[in-house]
């Protein structure tokens, strides 16, 4: 950390404030430190406009993080925010993510230990961006002083933004395309190119991006009005501080010249290039399913020569299980071709491999045999971070057995489906013996590392149809279907008897443990809430006679009697 002061904004209590400020003092921080708990107090500290970073509990006496984190949106005070979990409830945690809150910390061993890393990371990435909103603004100085000379050239003029907003025009380029120079600050490339340009344009911003110069190329605009404009010209990049910080265009109106030679000029091997050399998949299809063409570049994204795919059916390139539903989606489209879907599928390499695609379709304008044109784009990695976000949402991260909501989820679920009322389910509930020990002993990384001994023990003990979850620190429970009582309890004295038996090994230590588990039976229709309390209760009678024990619970009128939905 530089030796400069960091002021800090406290919007939290003496409790997390002394925590936190404890833990950067004690990594040799300068620490100038503000703190508020009242909302009668926070206008008048935003009034100081250099707080490095602020921390927030989530919820306060009279106002929440969100209040916070409104408020400096309001004033336009970009300063990263840091929330304080556990200080309130979970909705505003999820409200405050929406409105970007920079981080959420706990205020406990684990995350004050890390929390210096943190706050330089915070502090480094906010230099970054003033230094960002600094070069932006030397940028506009700079072309306002060439604003007089670009306004007098007959020239069409524009620069364009890493983001592909249109940073400036000259008065020939507002006047050409019919905008007022109020209405050109809220435009973006994408808004005036012509859909004939879009292709050609992706391949040039980005090289325009990496420093060249593009010398008498051809763009397709679109009015405000609506009507194609062509332009042709040279761009090349405004560099600064060796980085490229916009691009600009110098541009001839040759729309008259285009439209009178339109109907000689045959465009197809610049199209061709074009075609081949694009990002995605692009291919021809007719109305049975023929591929009819396919670029170079889809061609080897599937693994396959050009040649290899030529009237072959697109079922070839596939998944199975998605032909069906791509299919339909093809088949609307040539009947209805203002019905236009988007579909997203998995493609099979010519290797067995798996390519998640977004495809998109029209048909061809050109007329004649009817042929729908496809764009296929690559989401392989999407889908996996999704697949991934999804399953770290239902599973426990430490053991990788399901969470506790999930688990309800899927308790719930079972609850609630019709079956026959005679079918058999049972519930149980695990709570592990001299855990605690082991955890204060050795600590909580072998704490931890217990629980993953024991979650892979119980994974190879179920039926590939019970439900397993961790559903608490060192609580476990397994919902099984389609079982007697019995059986369930001769299941659970098994669980038993292999954790009694599991001896746990940490460095030079030996540990043998037990398990105290609750067995309920269920029946469908049944309150989750109930079932759940009641198997609590059956495993705190096995803890309670001794320890390492099986406690089954006949409770079933008790249940009934209490049965409602949750």
């Amino acid at each position: 950390m530089p030796e400069n002061v960091v002021k800090l904004l406290m919007v939290c209590s003496i409790e997390s404030s002394a925590a936190i400020e404890q833990a950067l003092i004690n990594h040799g921080m300068r620490l100038l430190v503000h703190r508020i708990d009242a909302a009668r107090d926070l206008h008048l500290a935003l009034e100081t406009p250099d707080w490095h970073l602020i921390f927030s509990d989530l919820e306060l006496s009279d106002f929440s993080a969100i209040d916070l984190a409104n408020l400096l949106s309001e004033k336009s005070i970009d300063v990263p925010l840091i929330v304080i979990k556990g200080t309130g409830a979970e909705e505003i945690a999820f409200r405050c993510l929406e409105l970007g809150v920079s981080q959420f910390i706990r205020c406990d061993d684990h995350y004050l230990q890390s929390l210096p890393r943190l706050i330089d990371t915070l502090l480094r990435r906010a230099e970054k961006d003033n230094a960002r909103r600094s070069l932006e603004k030397q940028l506009i100085e700079s072309e306002e002083r060439f604003l007089d000379v670009f306004d007098h050239t007959s020239d069409l003029i524009q620069c364009v933004g890493p983001d592909g907003a249109i940073t400036y025009t000259n008065r020939a380029w507002r006047t050409t395309m019919g905008y007022t120079e109020q209405e050109t600050r809220s435009l973006n490339l994408l808004d005036v190119l012509h859909p004939d340009s879009m292709l050609c344009c992706q391949d040039r911003f980005s090289r325009l991006m990496n420093g060249e110069t593009l010398n008498c190329i051809d763009f397709k605009f679109v009015t405000k009005p609506g009507e194609a404009v062509y332009l042709s010209g040279d761009c090349g990049s405004i560099i600064k501080d060796g980085g490229v910080i916009s691009t600009r265009g110098i541009f001839k109106n040759i729309t008259d010249t285009v439209r009178a030679e339109e109907a000689l000029k045959i465009t197809e091997a610049r199209y061709q290039a074009l075609y081949e050399n694009a990002p995605d998949i692009y291919s021809a299809i007719s109305a049975s399913g023929e591929i009819l063409s396919i670029n170079q570049t889809g061609a080897s994204m599937l693994g396959y020569e050009v040649h290899e795919l030529i009237g072959e059916s697109a079922a070839k390139v596939i998944h199975p299980e998605d032909q069906r539903a791509v299919f339909d989606c093809v088949g609307k489209l040539f009947n209805n071709p203002e019905d236009k879907r988007d579909i997203e599928y998995r493609k099979i390499r010519k290797d067995g491999s798996i390519l998640w695609v977004h495809q998109r379709a029209s048909l061809d304008p050109a007329g004649g045999a009817q042929r729908l044109l496809v764009v296929c784009r690559d989401i392989t990695e999407k889908r996996y971070l999704e697949d991934k976000l999804a399953h770290q949402a239902s599973h426990d991260m430490l053991t990788n057995l399901l969470n506790r909501r999930e688990f309800e989820r899927r308790f719930q679920q079972l609850l609630q489906r019709e079956s026959d009322p005679t079918d058999q389910h049972v519930l149980c509930f695990l709570d592990l013996d001299q855990f605690k020990i082991i955890n204060d002993t050795c600590g909580h990384i072998a704490g931890d590392e217990l629980l993953r001994q024991v979650a892979a023990l119980l994974k190879g003990l179920i039926r590939s149809r019970d439900t397993l979850a961790r559903i608490g620190g060192d609580e476990f429970a397994v919902l099984m279907e389609h079982a007697s009582p019995d059986k369930a309890t001769q299941f659970a004295e098994k669980i038993r008897s292999t954790i009694e038996e599991f001896e746990f090994h940490w460095r030079s230590q030996r540990f043998s443990i037990g398990v105290s588990i609750g067995v309920v039976p269920i029946r469908i229709g049944r309150s989750i809430t109930d079932a759940l309390n009641m198997a609590d209760m059956a495993c705190y009678t096995a803890k309670k006679e001794g320890r390492n024990r099986v406690h089954v619970s006949h409770a079933e009128a008790a249940l009934s009697d209490q049965s409602g939905g949750v």
